[in-house]
């Protein structure tokens, strides 16, 4: 079995863990290289998203090892309603390129996209390409994590994803792209994904299938902190129904 019947969002620490808990999914800004529109030049822009796997437990050891030993694992149903669709992989020598209008795999749209991403113009047609691109992703190449580039072959990671559309007339104060200078605004961008929280998804116990965390010896105060943060949302069924669903990296490395 290539992909799985749950799609999992890994996360580095038990905190970030308890938060998604607590408060749901809310997207963030993360800063995606775009290099297949061309061979020459590429560019990189921040595009508000939450990012999921579609990995079977038997092989997602080495995603672990990139992205974190906490996770949340949810039904593909849920993830169908609430529009988290996986994301298509190019490259520029693709044949999908060429059904892209030959206009886009010219040097000049990363001009135009940089003005556009900037504020200093609005082009109905590059707002729809870059619409498009923030649901594409290079077949491999680079990718920012902890303040690295790391080159992978992006294509193994399976991602299915969440952008929320931010229509201008309903949000006026938050933008679909940010350029990579106020990405590396740390008090900017923590503004920027702040009001983000108007976005988030959300979930039951129902629609949970695993809750992932590093060591056995976290389950019984694990457990004690899903009682504390959930007992006013979730009845005692709802909150033995989540606690069962909780399984160690050290179990899946041993038994999967």
């Amino acid at each position: 079995m290539i992909s799985a019947n749950t799609l999992f969002h890994f996360t580095s620490s038990i905190d970030n863990l308890r938060s998604i808990l607590t408060n749901h999914f809310s997207p963030r800004y993360s800063l995606e290289n775009i290099g297949f529109l061309s061979k020459k030049e590429s560019i990189d822009i921040a595009i508000p998203m939450v990012c999921f796997c579609d990995i079977p437990l038997s092989q997602i050891i080495d995603h672990v090892n990139v992205y974190g030993e906490y996770a949340v694992g949810l039904t593909k149903d849920w993830a169908i309603r609430n529009g988290i669709s996986p994301i298509l992989y190019l490259y520029f020598e693709s044949n999908t390129m060429k059904f892209i209008p030959e206009f886009f795999k010219t040097s000049t749209i990363f001009a135009k996209i940089r003005k556009e991403i900037s504020g200093k113009d609005s082009n109905s047609e590059v707002k729809s390409l870059l619409r498009f691109m923030c649901h594409c992703k290079d077949y491999e190449g680079s990718m920012w994590r902890n303040g690295e580039k790391i080159d992978r072959v992006l294509y193994n990671e399976n991602e299915w994803r969440y952008v929320p559309y931010l229509d201008p007339l309903e949000y006026p104060d938050l933008e679909l792209f940010i350029t990579s200078k106020i990405f590396n605004s740390k008090e900017t961008m923590n503004q920027f994904n702040t009001r983000l929280s108007n976005c988030k998804i959300v979930f039951t116990p129902n629609d949970i299938k695993y809750i992932v965390i590093s060591k056995e010896s976290e389950r019984s105060d694990f457990i004690k902190m899903i009682e504390l943060v959930k007992g006013s949302d979730y009845n005692p069924d709802e909150l033995k129904l989540l606690n069962s669903k909780i399984i160690s990296v050290e179990n899946i490395k041993e038994d999967f």
